[in-house]
């Protein structure tokens, strides 16, 4: 995952370091495959709040055009750096749980509207329990249980839904293996890294950069090798003055 909340350009060569990610980004350890993380890419860019750009398929960012075009797409929405432009930009690597989800439906970031309101929401980990009776992945649910949860937009809205959503990710799922995500309604980017196993795979980090935010599940553009603290939500708004609440 890669998220970024920017008062000035994003760089065309973040995504190109990002895709890289799809073949030579970790894998789960005890992984039965080096499969890396090429089942599926997804891009989405908030403008000063509004959605400009969301886009997805399968298959390896890595290796495909369209990936590439829109990162360009997005790298020229502002150039020349204004005072009045803020940037929220989303982008996820999918590795499949299961060889049976690889689909265009399946990537990530999945967007949304609930009361007016446009929000993205990408995710690695997954559920103990398998959903039954339901065409939607494990991250889809997830969305859905905080989105449920929501009573405003403010930090402390989404901190008290992550908590929901986990509670109930523990009660009806019977855990987690992670629970780490990104969650945006283009005004802020709210991140969160919680996990039950496999801390040294399920990690998020975070750096700023004078003029923009970055996280990622992986360290990219050479950001500071230390994760995020487990089950505490961060919240970067435009002015980059973070947010964080222990939620876990």
């Amino acid at each position: 995952m890669m998220g970024v909340v920017s008062q000035g350009p994003v760089y065309y060569d973040l995504f190109e370091e990002f895709a890289d990610l799809a073949t030579q980004g970790m894998c789960p350890i005890g992984a039965p495959d080096e499969r890396g993380h090429k089942d599926g890419w997804g891009l989405a860019c908030f403008q000063n709040g509004e959605l400009k750009v969301h886009m997805r398929d399968a298959g390896s960012a890595a290796e495909a055009s369209k990936y590439y075009g829109t990162a360009w797409k997005i790298a020229k929405l502002n150039i020349e750096r204004s005072a009045s432009q803020s940037l929220i930009v989303m982008g996820h690597l999918r590795r499949a749980s299961s060889s049976g989800s690889v689909a265009q439906k399946f990537a990530h970031p999945f967007v949304t509207e609930r009361d007016g309101v446009t929000w993205a929401f990408q995710h690695n980990g997954s559920l103990v329990k398998e959903s039954t009776g339901e065409e939607k992945i494990d991250s889809q649910i997830l969305f859905d249980l905080v989105l449920d949860s929501l009573r405003g937009r403010t930090h402390q809205d989404v901190a008290k839904a992550t908590l929901a959503a986990r509670k109930t990710a523990i009660k009806e799922y019977e855990g987690f293996t992670s629970l780490n995500f990104m969650l945006s309604d283009g005004e802020v980017l709210h991140l969160y890294r919680d996990f039950e196993a496999n801390g040294q795979y399920y990690t998020l980090y975070m750096d700023n950069f004078g003029e923009m935010i970055v996280g990622a599940s992986e360290p990219i553009l050479a950001m500071q090798a230390e994760p995020i603290p487990r089950g505490v939500l961060h919240t970067v708004p435009s002015n980059l003055h973070v947010q964080r609440t222990t939620i876990a």
